[in-house]
């Protein structure tokens, strides 16, 4: 194992390193601790070691400090889990009518309405459409319009972030010195407490009717069909409890909002770098689809849509949320196959931005070409017969061994299905519906990399304009 150690860890050392000694598991230091990153041929072993010898959970909560900004004590509950993937996920398409509602409502609201160009800052304004168009399914329609949990599922992540970030740029010894100092450190407990007042009377009385009068989510009502219905529902034991479950959906707010925050702002950003070619090709995609349904645009037109879905893969590719992935504390000492020691308490994780841009297997990494997916999945239908690999490798949502930012396996982010079609009900209308360009004399802006994280850049301008024939199919 190769050692290299860095006071500050800056992240261009894990994408040169991860590009150079890819076949080799190498070693850096962050904050004092050793930061074991692993190379790709171990994928699918580490991705099948279960949490009691390599934790995620612990993980997260390393990464953000939890310590200090409180996110232990809610990644320590993995009670979301199952829920999004078995009632959620399932159920996508009976949420859409209602994202696509809350979508236009949201664009109505703070999207200016003028056909004339007008600045924008992109992440300011979306932050807002991407919080309300998940709000419904994380918390129903009693909370999807409340301007309490609205400021919560976008702040809340936004001070955790800043916090562990600041923290991080500092010695492990200096950290408990700095943080009663950071305004930030006491924001995220003090939104976690809100989100405690605000949704746990509603919660309680849904564990009390389950109780009492046998209550179970309905499947057609609007006020059930949604993940604090079905936790309220299901969650057993010492889980049954309100301040658990609001914990549970802050979390899940968390992971969403960032999720969905940074992929649409950079596929913004990347279809316009690319001129209108590129975005005429999406929109006419998008009025196909439309035209071609018997009963016009339903929940099932996005998993048509294949050229944004490879326009989103593409995107996530070049700025993905984090450039290291598949991270895990070693709750046990393990040795992989090859002979790779992993010490107990130690950090691991791969370089899955090095991964996914290595020349290998992807040509010309550095040039952003939004249809490569759609060429490539076109060129695999071409060749199915003697082709083992499955359409859904070539998709936005789907983990391969060489598309790592959602995860590797059994452990892979269950709420991507979710927030693929969530990204994709916005830039549905925002391509449809808006034009935008750069600044005279700009390009595609750079996002802010804080150590392995990146985020938009929030003071980033554009200039937008409504379309005077505007053509969403919803």
């Amino acid at each position: 194992m190769f050692d290299y150690a860095y006071w500050l860890l800056p992240s261009t050392a894990i994408v040169y390193f991860g590009a150079h000694f890819g076949d080799s598991a190498f070693q850096l230091t962050r904050n004092n601790e050793p930061l074991i990153i692993l190379p790709q041929s171990l994928l699918e072993e580490l991705a099948s070691l279960p949490a009691t010898i390599a934790s995620p959970q612990a993980a997260l909560g390393r990464d953000l400090l939890g310590h200090y900004t409180g996110i232990n004590q809610i990644a320590e509950n993995n009670l979301h889990y199952a829920v999004v993937q078995r009632r959620l996920t399932p159920r996508i398409p009976c949420l859409i009518p209602a994202m696509e509602r809350a979508v236009a409502a949201a664009f109505e609201k703070h999207f200016p309405s003028s056909d004339e160009w007008t600045e924008i800052y992109p992440s300011q304004i979306v932050g807002p459409i991407a919080a309300k168009v998940v709000a419904d399914a994380l918390v129903g329609p009693e909370f999807s319009d409340d301007p309490a949990w609205l400021e919560i599922s976008v702040h809340y992540t936004e001070k955790v972030f800043t916090t562990a970030a600041i923290l991080r740029m500092f010695p492990t010894w200096a950290q408990w010195v700095i943080a009663p100092l950071l305004p930030t450190a006491r924001a995220p407990r003090q939104y976690l407490s809100r989100a405690k007042r605000l949704l746990g009377p509603r919660i309680a009385k849904l564990i009390e009717l389950g109780d009492g009068a046998g209550w179970v989510p309905g499947e057609d009502s609007p006020h059930d069909t949604n993940v604090l219905a079905w936790l309220s529902s299901s969650a057993r034991g010492r889980n049954r409890d309100p301040d658990v479950i609001t914990q549970a959906l802050v979390v899940l707010a968390l992971a969403s909002v960032h999720t969905t925050l940074l992929r649409m702002v950079s596929v913004l950003y990347d279809v316009t770098a690319a001129g209108s070619g590129l975005r005429d090709q999406l929109v006419d995609e998008i009025a196909t689809v439309a035209a071609r349904g018997s009963g016009g645009w339903g929940p099932d037109a996005y998993g048509k849509l294949r050229k944004l879905d490879s326009v989103l893969r593409e995107s996530q590719r070049m700025s993905p949320p984090a450039i290291t992935g598949m991270k895990r504390v070693f709750i046990r000492a393990h040795t992989f196959r090859d002979g790779t020691h992993v010490p107990a308490g130690a950090y691991a994780c791969m370089p899955v931005h090095a991964i996914e841009n290595d020349e290998a297997h992807t040509p010309d990494p550095e040039r952003f070409d939004g249809l490569r997916n759609f060429r490539a999945r076109e060129e695999w239908e071409r060749q199915t017969a003697n082709n083992r690999k499955s359409k859904k490798e070539f998709l936005f949502d789907t983990p391969t061994l060489t598309s790592l930012s959602f995860g590797y396996g059994k452990t892979a982010c269950p709420g991507r299905f979710f927030a693929s079609h969530a990204i994709k009900v916005v830039l549905v209308k925002m391509f449809t519906d808006y034009e935008f360009r750069f600044l005279p004399g700009g390009g595609r802006p750079q996002g802010i990399m804080a150590h392995e994280f990146l985020f938009p850049s929030p003071r980033q301008k554009m200039l937008t304009r409504r379309k005077k024939e505007t053509a969403c199919p919803f």
